[in-house]
């Protein structure tokens, strides 16, 4: 359940929130819907069409030289096996599409180019962990009777899912390069679970990443991402600052305070949920953009403990939930948050130890039955942690 103050997004909005990526003539960007008020990042072609993506909404980052971009197809820098440069991935490299300032995905369709005879492996991962992996088949690739057949006239789809992981494109006819959508696959992935990041590594043949350019720039044929609705937007008054959640035996609630540099506070979306089998709680404010400095203070609680004597809880985090750290114990504030602050309304964020992104105020103990007992945990913090 939310808590007062907390507006939910995706029940305001009229359709799937989505991250788009359009490479036509018409321009390259990646879009995000943002709730009907767009948010845009543009993707520039830079020197020997050398490319940096590297957010607000996602990035790209491949092998060898990184990711380039020429004619509406994203490769890899290096020339490759066939001396093209920046426009394919081929058996050697692999080319990466994170999410970042956006919610993760669950589900995508992926405008593709093929030449040869392709395997293409389709790595989604979370976090850094594999989720699913989709192999998508053109031409001489395709094994007869493994896969589930796409089309078989233009414009060539096909669905990947984690129950059927194969899919074969365009059957019989090998990809030439040049071809217009004749040698273009659009392949949609089902994963088992959510994901935010894309990984494209050929087993054969090769692959270019697009969106659309092929198909005369019609924004239908863009590679779409489907995400995962926000829990909510947090501000700083009474009315929208502060977000519940209360599922089984965990509990928190988290309340923004002011920015810590005074600078105006913009709504923020975040995620708030809860895993009740692992005993964790994620709060994940996101920038869509640009950057807010914003600090938070919270109450979280979890499943309750056997009395013992003596009796010891800790609490653990993740200081970046959607990010590769693991759990490490939550230190102690050094003095009161709130005392000094570093604007007014914040928190002083010289209390919060070295290296650590939210430090613990205070903790209480109280009986919860005949044999146990359940700590409440008041922190304060930034950043996007996870807890258990």
């Amino acid at each position: 359940m939310l808590g007062i103050g907390a507006t939910a997004l995706s029940a305001a909005g009229t359709g799937d929130e989505t991250l788009r990526l359009h490479l036509g003539s018409d321009g390259t960007r990646f879009v995000y819907s943002n709730d009907g008020d767009p948010i845009t990042q543009t993707i520039a072609a830079q020197k020997n069409c050398r490319i940096t993506v590297n957010g607000p909404l996602a990035a790209i980052s491949g092998s060898d030289q990184g990711p380039g971009m020429k004619d509406g197809s994203i490769g890899i820098k290096t020339g490759g096996s066939t001396g093209v440069p920046c426009s394919r991935v081929d058996a050697t490299e692999e080319l990466t599409v994170s999410l970042e300032g956006v919610p993760d995905a669950v589900f995508a369709s992926l405008d593709l180019e093929f030449k040869g005879a392709v395997q293409v492996d389709v790595i989604v991962s979370k976090a850094g962990t594999e989720v699913d992996t989709f192999q998508v088949r053109a031409g001489g690739g395709i094994v007869p009777g493994e896969g589930v057949d796409g089309s078989a006239t233009a414009p060539y789809t096909a669905t990947a899912t984690s129950a059927e992981p194969i899919a074969n494109c365009r059957n019989a006819s090998d990809a030439g390069p040049d071809a217009g959508p004749l040698d273009n696959c659009y392949l949609t992935i089902e994963p088992s679970a959510s994901f935010d990041a894309v990984t494209f590594h050929p087993v054969s043949g090769e692959v270019s990443l697009e969106g659309s350019s092929d198909f005369g720039d019609d924004p239908a044929f863009d590679t779409i991402f489907t995400l995962e609705g926000f829990t909510g937007e947090l501000g700083c008054t009474p009315e929208n600052s502060t977000a519940t959640i209360d599922q089984g035996t965990v509990y928190g609630t988290f309340t923004r305070l002011e920015n810590t540099d005074g600078s105006d506070c913009v709504l923020k979306p975040y995620t708030l949920t809860a895993d009740v089998g692992a005993g964790t709680l994620s709060f994940v404010p996101v920038d869509v953009d640009p950057p807010q400095p914003a600090a938070y203070s919270g109450t979280v609680k979890f499943a309750p403990q056997n009395s013992s004597n003596p009796f010891t809880s800790h609490l653990e985090y993740d200081q970046d939930d959607d990010g590769p750290l693991d759990f490490v114990y939550m230190p102690w504030c050094t003095g009161d948050p709130f005392a000094t602050p570093d604007s007014p309304g914040s928190i002083d964020t010289s209390v919060i130890p070295s290296g650590h992104t939210w430090c613990i105020v205070s903790e209480g103990t109280t009986i919860y039955s005949a044999t146990q007992t359940r700590t409440a945990w008041d922190v304060v913090g930034i950043g996007d942690p996870k807890m258990r």
